[in-house]
């Protein structure tokens, strides 16, 4: 009876998610903030109805669930290629947001082993809410979409240490004895991730490939679900945290033969397995004081101003554009689903009192919800903060050095290369704007690359826009290209200015930003496709 009484309460959670996360969408908020708010609403009912315990067990489902599926989506291959630049800011901003917090923690009472856990668990960000975020505005080629995503990259890694280290801390063990502790957690995980390894990468493909010659879908999707609960299952028996077992799994299951296949068939479930954790993870916070709400907007607007600054400094000193910087730390200001999972395992190991996790949670609520708004102002601070950087430098100053009567190509992805080839090839001059240093180190005296952020004015000037025959602007963030039309059109004169849309919506927005002329993507991409496919018929157009 208890088993249908938790199904019961499972559809509740989905229904009200459901219609909470249509509500949310409805007022331009992101279906994740209609999940939390499900669960502060559905709370109280369920604390009185279900008890503590189930509401735990709810969310450690869900979040193992949702983990493993992020997992799936992991990519060592994928984080490599985001450049160095990227992974030392992920490294400065965990190290350097959880030394900020534990200090403030520190100067505000709390034990040394507490304040640390406190630290490392704001230094966490959503990953699932900010690949949702700028996956919808088109940002996830832009740099400051590519800096968020290396650093919450590096921060789903940095949970398995933090993880182990966890009941270290909430041990008394000094000394030898300790360092006894720490050994053994460590040569658990050894274990635990050693047998993932194994039977991910010589045991399932054999699985897969039988279930693909019998052309069976059922099995893929079994493979995923025995290995998600069971490496939970072995976790939890080792004494580690159940969710880091079944996140190991998506991580290894993600680079097995045919994981393509069983990432088309599992991610999927992610629609109910996301709203079952974000749900429950509102119910944990839902029960939380609210009485005290100035205290807790303190300590909201304390946790976006030090993760949001810390990956601004740290970018600024990697050589990160301002704007593209603080950008990044904007869309990487909320807390995220390891936090949940870091609070709650410190509370179960006696780190952490009940009453301090539920604060911790409505804090950690509060700043997912003001989430999408955050990053849907980021593009105009970012700009705000161009301007006075821009405004800094003398106006001018290189009015008169550089080529004349030349291109200016802003962005060498794919698209500007094909342009400059292009236009080279006829015998125009070019000079290439461009974000990468790797390929602004291919500068040469045929082809300048200037490096910068083509927002900012100097930059726009070093490339000579002033002095140019036209501006080609190939950046596909939208946003950024818009930013980057106003600036060239200003400055540019009566030079046309030629920009890329990558979706047919920006089209006009981009025209009114000061473009003379906008190649929409989608509109190529259609006639081309409708070409190969007459050509393909033998109909002559």
């Amino acid at each position: 009876m208890e088993g249908w009484s938790i199904l019961a309460q499972i559809l509740i959670l989905l229904a009200a998610a459901t219609v909470f996360g249509l509500a949310a969408q409805r007022v331009g908020q992101n279906a994740v903030t209609g999940y939390l708010l499900a669960g502060v609403v559905l709370a109280p009912f369920f604390w009185r109805a279900a008890g503590r315990d189930v509401i735990r067990l709810l969310a450690e489902i869900g979040v193992a669930m949702l983990l493993f599926t992020i997992g799936l989506e992991f990519s060592l291959t994928r984080l490599r290629a985001l450049g160095v630049r990227v992974m030392w800011l992920g490294l400065t901003q965990i190290l350097g947001t959880t030394a900020v917090v534990a200090v403030v923690a520190l100067l505000a009472g709390m034990p040394v082993r507490a304040a640390v856990v406190i630290g490392t668990a704001a230094a966490m960000s959503s990953t699932t809410v900010l690949m949702r975020l700028i996956s919808e505005r088109s940002e996830l080629d832009s740099a400051h979409g590519r800096a968020a995503l290396g650093v919450s990259l590096m921060q789903d890694l940095a949970v398995v240490p933090a993880m182990l280290l966890i009941p270290l801390l909430a041990g008394a063990q000094e000394g030898a004895q300790g360092l006894r502790l720490l050994v053994s957690a460590f040569a658990k995980a050894g274990a635990l991730l050693t047998g993932l390894y194994v039977l991910m990468r010589w045991g399932a493909p054999r699985v897969l490939l039988r279930a693909a010659h019998a052309q069976n879908r059922d099995l893929p999707v079994l493979l995923a679900a025995i290995a998600c609960l069971g490496s939970s299952w072995v976790s939890h028996e080792l004494g580690l945290s159940a969710v880091l077992g079944a996140f190991a799994a998506g991580i290894i299951l993600s680079d097995c033969m045919l994981a393509e296949q069983v990432r088309a068939d599992v991610i999927p479930l992610r629609a109910a397995f996301l709203p079952l954790f974000f749900t429950s993870a509102g119910m944990l916070a839902g029960v939380a004081d609210w009485t005290g709400v100035s205290q807790l907007a303190a300590l909201v607007a304390g946790l976006i101003a030090v993760k949001t600054g810390v990956v601004l400094a740290a970018g600024i000193a990697l050589r990160l554009p301002a704007p593209e910087a603080l950008r990044a730390g904007l869309s990487l200001a909320q807390v995220g689903e390891f936090s949940f999972v870091l609070l709650e395992f410190a509370r179960s190991s006696g780190l952490l009192e009940e009453r301090l996790v539920r604060l911790l949670l409505a804090v950690s609520v509060a700043s997912l919800v003001l989430s999408p708004p955050l990053v849907a102002a980021a593009p105009r601070l970012a700009f705000w903060l161009a301007s006075r950087r821009s405004g800094w430098a003398a106006p001018g100053a290189a009015a008169e050095k550089g080529p004349h009567n030349h291109v200016v190509v802003i962005g060498f992805g794919p698209a500007g290369r094909q342009v400059v080839e292009s236009l080279r090839e006829q015998g125009q001059i070019v000079v290439v704007v461009d974000l990468n240093p790797k390929t602004a180190a291919g500068s040469s005296a045929e082809l300048p690359i200037e490096f910068g952020d083509a927002t900012q004015e100097e930059i726009l000037r070093r490339a000579g826009v002033p002095r140019a025959r036209a501006v080609v602007v190939t950046v596909p963030d939208p946003l950024t290209a818009r930013n980057v039309v106003a600036q060239a059109r200003r400055l540019a004169g009566a030079a046309p200015v030629i920009a890329r849309a990558r979706y047919h919506i920006h089209r006009d927005a981009l025209g009114e930003a000061g473009a003379d002329r906008v190649v929409s993507e989608e509109v190529v991409v259609g006639r081309e496709l409708a070409r190969e496919a007459l050509a393909a018929l033998q109909i002559r157009p």
